[in-house]
């Protein structure tokens, strides 16, 4: 009599779905949209980086899903460029650009992340407007503060490569440039080695050299590492290309977006 329980309650939890956080409703309208992908993502930071892309003829929008809103995220599903497409804004800094594109692989089927948006430029061999693709990022806003006390030369509690980061005594001020200073070159694409990204808005260009210096960075922005490192750790292809919009300490970014 107790195996035949045992055998009835078996069969009816395996007769019924858990959704967990997901209704039954949206998962159906989720494989209605995955079983027409496979789709790239398109992930992008802000609303004026979105916005040129959502106006341009390039983008059409799915006749029968055209976005699907989860968590706070609005994905929109189309084609661009006769390329099937899921694209989400996921708003500045690591944390919300790590979130979106967790729930962008987790939901839909996708093949590939392309990641764009605006950066700081570190590295003077560029000029703003220039367009980066880095081979590697990193998330460099890790910091370990040292305790009072402490050395210039003191390791702290553990063993890395570089225990004590100088880059400056004092914040340089730098005269803004002018905004016309940069029409006269023109705009190149070209692939560097590093970039990086961290919940800080690079603005100081002491900072910025050491970033140079130390690291051999080119852009510098809020949110690719976090994008890069949730595409790794999914076996998801992922690219991002940044445009140099500001000189990281050298000028304010606003004019030049």
């Amino acid at each position: 009599m107790e195996f035949l329980v045992v055998l009835v309650i078996v069969l009816l939890g395996s007769s019924i779905k858990a959704y967990g956080a997901i209704n039954q409703l949206s998962w159906r309208e989720i494989s209605n949209i995955n079983n027409q992908g496979p789709y790239f993502g398109i992930v992008v930071p802000n609303a004026f980086e979105l916005n040129p892309l959502l106006q341009s003829s390039s983008f059409v929008p799915h006749n029968k899903f055209p976005y699907f809103d989860f968590a706070g995220r609005h994905f929109r599903i189309g084609k661009l460029e006769k390329k099937k497409v899921i694209v989400v804004m996921t708003g500045e800094s690591m944390l919300n650009a790590g979130l979106a594109t967790q729930l962008l692989l987790t939901l839909f089927n996708v093949k590939g992340v392309l990641h764009y948006g605006i950066a700081g430029n570190a590295n003077s061999k560029f000029q703003i407007g220039d367009v980066t693709i880095p081979k590697y990022w990193a998330h460099t806003g890790q910091w370990h503060w040292q305790r009072f006390g402490d050395k210039d030369e003191d390791n702290g509690d553990f063993n890395r490569e570089f225990g004590y980061l100088k880059f400056s005594n004092y914040n340089n001020y730098t005269k803004h440039s002018k905004p016309v200073e940069n029409l006269l070159n023109k705009p190149i694409v070209v692939r560097v080695k590093k970039g990086v990204s961290a919940n800080v808005f690079v603005d100081n260009r002491a900072y910025r050299d050491h970033l140079k210096s130390k690291f051999d960075v080119t852009p510098t922005d809020m949110e690719s590492a976090a994008v890069a490192l949730v595409c790794f750790q999914q076996k998801i292809p992922f690219i991002a290309i940044r445009a140099l919009s500001d000189l990281a300490g050298g000028g304010s970014a606003l004019t030049n977006e």
